[in-house]
Formats: structure tokens, sequence, C-alpha cells
């Protein structure tokens, strides 16, 4: 594996909140993040790649769909997470 794909894979995402409509949140999307990216590299880049969310003894699967903001990714994951998960919750690369 590469030396980018190894800093990748150490990356820790923070977990913001929700994508939230104009009625009701959508459980599946998760806005995202990454605080300590390495130089050179922008949250573009990490678009397509697949995430595990970890909160307490559970893991979620997802993929980064879509950029939000100006620093921030939007995740959708396979199942829908509890409202818990903002506060505790870790994003990982795989």
């Amino acid at each position: 594996m590469s030396q980018e794909g190894q800093i990748l894979k150490n990356l820790e995402g923070k977990i913001i909140n929700f994508r939230i409509g104009n009625r009701n949140p959508r459980f599946r999307q998760l806005i995202v993040k990454f605080e300590n990216l390495p130089k050179g590299l922008k949250p573009d880049n990490l678009i397509g790649r697949r995430v595990i969310i970890k909160w307490k003894k559970k893991i979620f699967r997802g993929k980064i769909f879509r950029k939000h903001g100006k620093d921030s990714l939007l995740i959708l994951t396979k199942k829908g997470l509890p409202g818990q998960v903002l506060g505790d919750g870790k994003v990982y690369l795989v």
C-alpha cells in the first residue's frame, strides 16, 4: 500500500449532524468533517471513498457521496443511525 493510502486510513472524522430537510431529518445521511487532512488533500478528493462509523460496539458502513459546504462531506449509510451517534460516533476511511 502506498504511503498516501496509509495516511488516509488513519484519518478520523467527526460527525457534525444529520442532513436535515424541511420537515424531517434524513437518518441515513450524515454531515462529517475531517479535521486533520494532509497538506494538499482537499475534501473533494475523498468523494467515493467507503467509510466505517464506530459507535459504542456497533459498526455502520457507508460511502462519501457529496461535498457539503466548504470543508464538510455528506455520507450515505446503509442503515439509519440513532441520534446518540452525534456526540460519540467516529468516522474512519476504509
